[in-house]
């Protein structure tokens, strides 16, 4: 199936099937100004002035520069009036902020003074985009453009003007500052510049209409909403007042309203990508290290905006080269597959439509495109997303074509149900199709349900299809001072997402949890003490509608606390149990010394109940060139086989880890991280497993655009063998009359990579980049160490826009 024809043929139906905003376009309706001067209309948040009428300023020849000595400023809408809604809630903010806003034909301004009454209280550094929502202070600028209440850009920039943006998914995980729940994935192409006063911090913004996604309607209302974090003590301060009363934060924003004849033009972009790259790698023939050859290639990006709210991208032969490695994991007692988070620029935007309860898309699974197309937007109140890619995974040819279809439907204020379709073929082979309903819906402002049902066919031509069920509900109720959240989840046992990310199958789970906030008076050292419960449950489904027990359960207390100065601890405690039945670890059997297999393994139905644990984090914000976060944990846990992930033997496990970030400048950046974890046996105390993973990274801005920056990491890991906790010995796993002894395994690994770049915007860069794999004989020892592989690379970019 031809994937970019696919798309213009979905993109070309939802036009003429009526779904369009501008199917009939009206008459251009003149721009309105103000009849009141504007040097005279502001907007003070505080007392509810949310309405920001038509801010439309004809010809504002604008600098952005930082500085606000134009006379269009001096005439812009002013808001104030902030209030603060972090630690506390609807008390006066402690700084004084101002905004001003200007739209123009082509363009919306935004200007920022941000007063500080501290001296040096100002965190500016010219950090990397989209990094410094817990080290700098800064204003977040959220346009919710369809103004449904559901998803909103968001455009955010520190004191020096550095940008962090993002779309904001009402009903999504935090992340970044203030767990908003923001994906910072996407990259938009915007102006930004700042500088830092004695008294005070001055941005400005301009943003591109081409860079957003609005309806086509020629009279039309944005919610709009200014949020400043002040990062030495923590505050945060909005211009439309928030409160967690509510679930939804985009209903709380206000608005610009009667916007006319907005129009992003012909919206076209250009994305050639060069690249040049030499690796290097052991000889498979034992000759040693061999240098490979320079090998050049080229791939093009094209995005065309269908409407000013639909738009198709295709891309050929995309470099998905990442240019930050995926940080170090932990895997010497793992049951299931890790998580590694989407990079590549193709898949980030406009696929946040795909977020469901349960990732039953997951865009890593396309490894190796040779080519993909995509279609993203929405058209009235239908958000709509296709991606299609062949994806070359194999050296056979015969190369899976992944499809991938989303449709999401506004519901009354806040509420969406949608519909996913996935299909993963093999032509004359194999193939995976899933299809899944869902919904998220808000009712009476805090309380909000999310359901998910979806079925999957996975099979091979000429032989059987397994058909599975996945199902999903969960219930939470928002608040100031009490929360809670419960859910069930039921998945059988030929479940297969095979473009999803699902970590287990064949389980029913059940979980609740509560948690209530008292807040102290505004300075006080404690600012806030939030105690939490949470039970979770898992049973073999089969079990579970027998009215089997669980085989795994766990009830946790926790606390959360924030002192002054945006120092934060959390503290919990924990007790799990685990009660497999004997039937499941059918092909585990006890091994002698010689290799060979004399019973099976049966442990104890009493090993593994009672699990007891402990786990505290803290972090401190509050200092002027260091940011410190860390943990430590001490937990009973199970030791789990690795053939079947089950429970094979009892330890107790030590864990810690400590990052530190030091900003000896404005443009240095260096991070130390440490992460280790030791497991012992609690039959006699040996060691199963030990992890030391230490990471150093450095960074250095020469301007917003030029950085170089160094990073070096050491993973040593080493495993011992699974044994069983009666008698010590070994555990082997048999099939098929074949067994394999479940011995130990070491690894002692050292990267180094470095990279010079210039990125003056999305899109365009300049990249050199080195990286070295290497391999020590013990761990630390650092005498021996034996190069792996190595790689130098050299990308070029550019972003051409019309």
């Amino acid at each position: 199936m031809s994937l970019i024809p696919s798309a213009l043929i979905l993109a070309a139906a939802l036009q003429a099937g009526g779904l369009s905003d501008d199917s009939e376009p009206s008459a251009p309706t003149p721009k309105a100004e103000s009849t009141v001067p504007a040097t005279t209309v502001s907007h003070d948040g505080s007392a509810l002035q949310l309405d920001i009428l038509n801010p439309w300023f004809a010809q504002p020849a604008l600098l952005i520069d930082g500085r606000l000595d134009e006379a269009a400023w001096a005439e812009a809408p002013l808001l104030h009036g902030f209030t603060q809604f972090e630690p506390l809630e609807g008390v006066p903010a402690t700084q004084r902020t101002e905004v001003r806003v200007l739209v123009s034909d082509d363009a919306l301004y935004l200007a920022v003074e941000a007063w500080d009454q501290e001296a040096g209280g100002i965190r500016a550094t010219l950090a990397k985009r989209d990094s410094y929502g817990r080290s700098d202070d800064y204003v977040r600028f959220v346009l919710d453009t369809f103004n449904d209440q559901r998803r909103a850009f968001v455009f955010q920039v520190n004191p020096l003007g550095v940008q962090g943006d993002g779309l904001w998914l009402e009903g999504g995980r935090g992340g970044g500052g203030g767990g908003a729940p923001v994906d910072w994935n996407p990259d938009f192409v915007w102006e930004s510049a700042g500088q830092v006063l004695p008294d005070r911090y001055v941005v400005e913004l301009r943003i591109p209409f081409k860079s957003l996604r609005f309806p086509a309607d020629p009279l039309q209302d944005w919610g709009f909403q200014v949020v400043r974090r002040i990062q030495r003590n923590g505050y945060e301060e909005s211009w439309a007042p928030l409160t967690n009363d509510q679930a939804n934060r985009l209903a709380q924003s206000g608005r610009l309203v009667g916007l006319r004849d907005l129009d992003p033009g012909l919206f076209l972009e250009v994305n050639p990508v060069v690249t040049a790259s030499r690796s290097g790698a052991l000889d498979a023939e034992g000759a040693g290290f061999q240098p490979g050859p320079i090998i050049g290639d080229f791939g093009l990006n094209v995005t065309y905006g269908l409407t000013s709210n639909l738009t198709l991208d295709g891309t050929y032969n995309p470099d998905f080269s990442q240019v930050e490695a995926d940080a170090g994991q932990i895997t010497v007692n793992e049951r299931f597959a890790v998580f590694l988070p989407e990079k590549r620029p193709f898949f980030l935007e406009g696929t946040d439509v795909f977020a469901m309860p349960k990732q039953l898309v997951y865009t890593r699974s396309i490894a190796n495109p040779v080519g993909a197309a995509k279609v993203s937007g929405k058209v009235g109140n239908l958000s709509v997303a296709y991606v299609g890619a062949v994806d070359q995974v194999g050296s056979d040819g015969n190369d899976p074509v992944v499809n991938l279809v989303r449709l999401k439907q506004d519901v009354g204020a806040s509420s969406t149900v949608g519909l996913a379709y996935t299909d993963r073929t093999r032509p004359g082979a194999d193939f995976n199709r899933v299809v899944g309903a869902d919904g998220r819906f808000v009712m009476g402002g805090r309380y909000t349900l999310n359901l998910l049902a979806a079925a999957s066919a996975d099979g091979a031509v000429d032989n059987n299809t397994d058909v599975g069920s996945l199902l999903v509900a969960r219930f939470g109720r928002s608040g100031r001072s009490f929360g809670f959240d419960a859910g069930v989840e039921d998945v059988t046992s030929d479940f297969r997402a095979g473009s999803g990310f699902i970590r287990r199958v064949g389980y029913t789970q059940l979980d609740a949890g509560a948690g209530y906030t008292w807040r102290g008076k505004r300075g006080a050292l404690l600012e806030s003490l939030s105690p939490s419960i949470g039970m979770s449950g898992f049973w073999d489904r089969d079990a579970f509608w027998a009215g089997g027990g669980p085989v795994e359960s766990q009830i946790d207390l926790g606390a959360f606390v924030s002192l002054r100065g945006n120092v934060g601890a959390f503290l919990s405690v924990a007790r799990s149990s685990f009660a497999n039945p004997a039937a499941d670890y059918e092909g585990l059997f006890l091994t002698d010394e010689s290799g060979t297999a004399e019973a099976p393994f049966a442990p104890g139905s009493s090993l593994f109940r009672g699990l007891d644990a402990v786990r505290v984090r803290g972090w401190v914000n509050s200092w002027e060139r260091v940011r410190l976060n860390g943990g430590a944990s001490w937990s009973e846990t199970p030791i789990f086989d690795r053939a079947l992930g089950l429970p094979a033997d009892r330890g107790q496990s030590w864990s810690g880890d400590l990052n530190v970030a030091v900003y000896p400048t404005a443009s240095l950046t260096t991070e130390v991280g440490l992460r280790h974890v030791r497991l012992v046996r609690d039959r006699d105390g040996s060691v199963y497993s030990t992890a030391t993973l230490p990471r150093l990274q450095a960074r250095y801005q020469f301007s917003r655009a030029l950085f170089l920056r160094a990073i070096a990491e050491y993973a040593s890991q080493e495993r011992g063998p699974v044994r069983d906790p009666s008698s010590g010995l070994s555990l082997s796993f048999c099939a098929d009359g074949v067994c394999s002894l479940q011995d130990g395994s070491s690894a002692y690994d050292v990267s180094v990579e470095a990279l010079l770049g210039y990125e003056p915007s999305p899109g365009t860069v300049l990249f050199a980049g080195y990286s070295r794999q290497m391999r020590d004989s013990l761990g630390f020892r650092f005498r021996d160490l034996a190069t792996q592989a190595d790689g130098l690379f050299v990308k070029v970019s550019y972003r051409l826009r019309m």
